[in-house]
């Protein structure tokens, strides 16, 4: 738990590098405004350079989000590109779920650079814990994020949990996002994944620990709106 609201803290308080350079008027790719990760050694291709395929239909179900109010998550899919993750507050493996909400905040933050984003994409996070991820720790968690002064600037962020087990286990089904509850401790064992869904709500991508970098998933997402705009 510890680690989790030290990364949470760090990211909100400290902030994350900016950049003068106006992307769209340099036409440098949206990828610029973010620093090159050590642990990535590549160079993102050229958004529009290369197709992502149709790999599903996004799976909808019933959620709930910090203000207790039941929706549906394909109505809140349509119409926005989605980046989506399943976490668990409590999560304290730095491999895991911080690492994803780290990735999160990076792209939330770093989104004010980038104002062509703002109606057009969004980042949704949903909680495979809603036993203890209730209405109450969800809103707790997205308060520095709904008082971020900065918010009008940047893309939506929602947070969401579910009423139950069963609820929960359609939308992870649907995402075969697989989850194993070790009854002996309140560590829930998971794969990483990160869900790039278009406006249409097909799955397009879906990143791992291995190509958990933000300027691959803003890259595919640039190339998502290039192919919007050549269907005009």
């Amino acid at each position: 738990m510890k680690s989790f609201w030290s990364i949470l803290l760090l990211c909100l308080c400290v902030g994350l590098p900016t950049y003068a350079e106006d992307t769209a008027k340099s036409k440098m790719p949206m990828s610029s405004v973010f620093e090159k990760n050590k642990s990535f050694e590549f160079v993102p291709p050229r958004p529009g350079t290369y197709k992502l395929p149709i790999i599903k239909v996004a799976q909808s179900g019933t959620v709930v989000d910090h203000n207790n109010k039941s929706l549906e998550l394909g109505e809140i899919l349509d119409g926005k590109i989605s980046i989506l993750s399943f976490v668990y507050l409590s999560c304290s493996d730095i491999d895991g779920c911080p690492l994803i909400l780290s990735n999160f905040f990076e792209l939330y933050h770093q989104s004010a650079l980038l104002p062509a984003l703002k109606n057009k994409v969004q980042l949704i996070t949903i909680s495979f814990d809603p036993e203890r991820d209730t209405v109450d720790a969800i809103n707790s968690f997205q308060h520095p994020i709904s008082a971020d002064p900065d918010r009008s600037k940047k893309i939506n962020w929602t947070v969401l949990t579910t009423e139950n087990k069963k609820s929960l286990k359609l939308i992870l089904d649907g995402y075969s996002q697989a989850i194993t509850r070790n009854q002996d401790t309140e560590v829930i064992n998971h794969i990483i994944r990160i869900y790039l869904i278009d406006k249409t709500r097909k799955v397009r991508n879906i990143y791992g620990l291995g190509t958990l970098d933000p300027r691959l998933l803003i890259t595919d997402v640039e190339t998502l709106l290039l192919e919007e705009n050549h269907k005009k």
